[in-house]
């Protein structure tokens, strides 16, 4: 799944290239950028989308390594 991510030649789309600095940020900065950038439209749009399918990943890898460990 990641693999084909990192194999992925597509440019970037603009302003896409400095968006991983946000992550090396600290917890004041991210958020005072989250604020300013991150509150309407589509950057809002595609952060709620990207959260939504973090939390079902999150639960979906929890479920399923309890179902190994039970079984």
């Amino acid at each position: 799944m990641f693999q084909k991510i990192l194999d992925d030649t597509s440019q970037p789309a603009p302003g896409e290239c400095h968006l991983a600095a946000l992550t090396a940020a600290d917890r004041v900065t991210w958020a005072k950028a989250r604020k300013s950038f991150f509150t309407t439209g589509v950057n809002k749009t595609s952060l709620d989308a990207i959260e939504k399918v973090k939390q079902q990943y999150l639960l979906l890898f929890y479920f399923s390594a309890s179902l190994s460990v039970m079984f």
